[in-house]
């Protein structure tokens, strides 16, 4: 292959990937648009704040549902089609949700919004394996998580501004018409190989079942899935619906002022993505680190808030509180390198998908259980109990069950590798570094 041969497949590489981050972008701008029009969308359909956890519940259960099913099509259909028809459920779901002034239909539009959501970074991921060498790829999903975070910042103060100075209708027109745009460049630009790379044969497969029960019997992936609950999670919780009303009741600070505050989340997420992807090149122990120590930190500034005397605690410690969030959010992408390492080529899309499930399953049932701790009484006491508990349930479950038991199992087989082979232990610590 000559040198403009090589060139050219580089470029288009890059160009693929970026059309994919685009849908991935604005798929997470949409997932977390409720969280700043909360407010307005409860006003709009005549609801208590409490109901705005049905959203929350449905709209993340949607996405969990179709974690799998977003697995399986990007190993068999290719992440091509399978974007394209994400993008096409998000378009119709937030137009729902945009003309809705009824609950159910509004209800009908957010679970589309999670249904388009939930195909679009698994199949980034599948693209960047595709088109990518593997030395490169830890990297390159750690930059997709990168520009969902990028997705929530455009969510927090831009969206807020343009939903207070040009009002629901404008602000919908806008963002719906940019995903149209962004479906129409997956459908021109993407494709699911480079020139020349066949694709698979059906034979190539396992049965969906059969690939679905290799995966979760491999102890990565199930530990990979908890750390996820624990890393994730919460970020998804405060970042789809309950982070602002959170600020605006149990803070007690006005919905400006609460997106402001949003932006410590969603700064954080975005800022430590890049150095997250660079520890994954720095070996197993390092990869499982990154999930361990944030999640500690996580836990303990959570349990510092809730011992705060009454509900308003100062501003460091509360904006400290989100940016360890979002610090958490980042390490979580450290759970597909870590699952993808033990995982056959031709089911890499269920496996991640997998993994996926844990933080979404936690914030799904996270999410729903704070809608129904606020129920006929949204208090400012009762928010923090229900708020800041769920998610210190959750980042206990991920250290518990995740990313401490990792890196217990790493540490015995280090352990055992080196009594059985003394000689060798420098040597294979070379070497997995270099994994």
């Amino acid at each position: 292959m000559d040198e403009q041969t090589v060139t050219g497949r580089n470029t288009r590489a890059w160009l693929v990937w970026a059309v994919g981050v685009s849908a991935y972008l604005m798929a997470f701008f949409h997932r977390v648009t409720l969280n700043v029009a909360a407010g307005d969308t409860a006003e709009r359909l005549g609801v208590a704040t409490g109901a705005l956890g049905l959203f929350a519940f449905l709209q993340l259960g949607a996405y969990l549902a179709m974690q799998l099913p977003a697995g399986f099509a990007a190993d068999r259909i290719g992440p091509r089609r399978t974007l394209a028809l994400g993008v096409l459920a998000i378009v119709v779901g937030e137009t729902l949700f945009a003309l809705a002034h009824s609950l159910p239909v509004a209800v009908v539009g957010r679970a589309l919004v999670g249904v388009g959501d939930a195909v679009t970074f698994v199949n980034v991921l599948r693209l960047v394996q595709n088109w990518f060498p593997e030395r490169r790829q830890a990297l390159l999903a750690a930059l997709t998580g990168m520009a969902g975070g990028i997705g929530q910042l455009v969510a927090t103060i831009p969206l807020e501004r343009s939903l207070s100075d040009f009002g629901w209708t404008v602000t919908f027109v806008i963002t719906i018409g940019a995903a149209m745009v962004v479906g129409i460049l997956v459908l021109v630009v993407v494709r699911d190989r480079p020139p020349g790379v066949p694709a698979p044969q059906p034979d190539d497969h396992a049965p969906a079942r059969a690939t679905l029960a290799a995966a979760w019997r491999r102890p990565t992936t199930r530990r990979a899935f908890y750390a996820h609950v624990g890393t994730l999670g919460p970020f998804a919780v405060v970042g789809t619906i309950w982070g602002v009303p959170y600020l605006e009741h149990a803070q007690n600070v006005d919905k400006s002022t609460a997106a402001s505050m949003m932006v410590a989340t969603a700064l954080t997420f975005t800022v430590c993505l890049p150095f997250v992807g660079m520890v994954g090149r720095c070996g197993p122990k390092a990869r499982v680190a990154v999930l361990a120590v944030p999640g500690a930190l996580q836990a303990t500034a959570l349990v510092a808030l809730l011992a705060w005397p009454g509900t308003v605690a100062p501003r460091p410690l509360v904006v400290g509180v989100l940016a360890l969030v979002g610090l958490s959010a980042a390490a979580s992408i450290s759970c597909f390198d870590v699952a993808r390492r033990s995982t056959p080529r031709a089911e890499v899309g269920t496996t991640v998908a997998l993994v996926n499930c844990g933080g979404f399953t936690g914030a799904a049932i996270g999410g729903g259980l704070i809608g129904l701790l606020l129920a006929g009484d949204p208090t400012a006491g009762r928010f923090e109990v229900a708020v800041l508990g769920v998610l210190l349930v959750m980042t206990l479950v991920g250290l518990g069950a995740g990313s401490l038991r990792l890196l217990g199992e790493l540490t015995r087989q280090g352990q055992r590798e080196a009594a059985r082979h003394p000689s060798q232990t420098a040597e294979t610590s070379a070497a997995a570094a270099r994994s």
